[in-house]
């Protein structure tokens, strides 16, 4: 399960400001460097730098400098999770749908290759009952949503960690 964010007062000062408040939202979009902020944001360097400062002392903001010339500046996991805390959940709904319908399919799936070897039937009434083709419709329909709702809840997993 995902920790808890903790925000002790430090970190409520912190977000108290709405000049820190839109660079931890410009950085939910990417990752950017103290120009790209200034630029987005419409404010000075120094201002820029002064507030990524107080957001990387509350583990909010990490400051990437890879070697290379920039350095860019990215949301932690607690700032991602600050901002979005409903990911998780999604992923969950997203997990439990697959599984339904991996169910739901097999299940329409299993109907209908019964509904193809109908001997006890035969073997009481004497008529051979035809396949129901809709059964094999309904479960291949349900575990493509199955692939498609797994796919989903990668997808955003992954986009979490990227």
């Amino acid at each position: 399960m995902v920790d808890k964010i903790t925000l002790d007062k430090k970190t409520l000062g912190v977000l108290s400001s709405e000049t820190r408040a839109n660079i931890l939202k410009s950085l939910d979009i990417r990752r950017m460097t103290v120009s790209e902020l200034s630029r987005r944001l419409n404010l000075p360097k120094s201002t820029i730098y002064e507030n990524l400062d107080r957001l990387v002392d509350t583990n909010l903001v990490k400051k990437n400098d890879d070697g290379r010339k920039r350095v860019y500046y990215e949301l932690t996991e607690k700032g991602r999770r600050l901002l979005n805390p409903h990911e998780m959940t999604k992923i969950i709904l997203l997990l439990s749908s697959a599984a339904l319908s991996f169910i739901g399919g097999i299940i329409g799936i299993y109907c209908f290759i019964k509904s193809t070897f109908p001997e006890r039937e035969e073997e009481v009434t004497g008529i051979v009952p035809l396949y129901e083709p809709k059964y094999l419709i309904f479960g291949m329909i349900l575990l493509s949503l199955g692939v498609l709702f797994l796919y989903l809840a990668f997808r955003m997993r992954k986009n979490d960690y990227s």
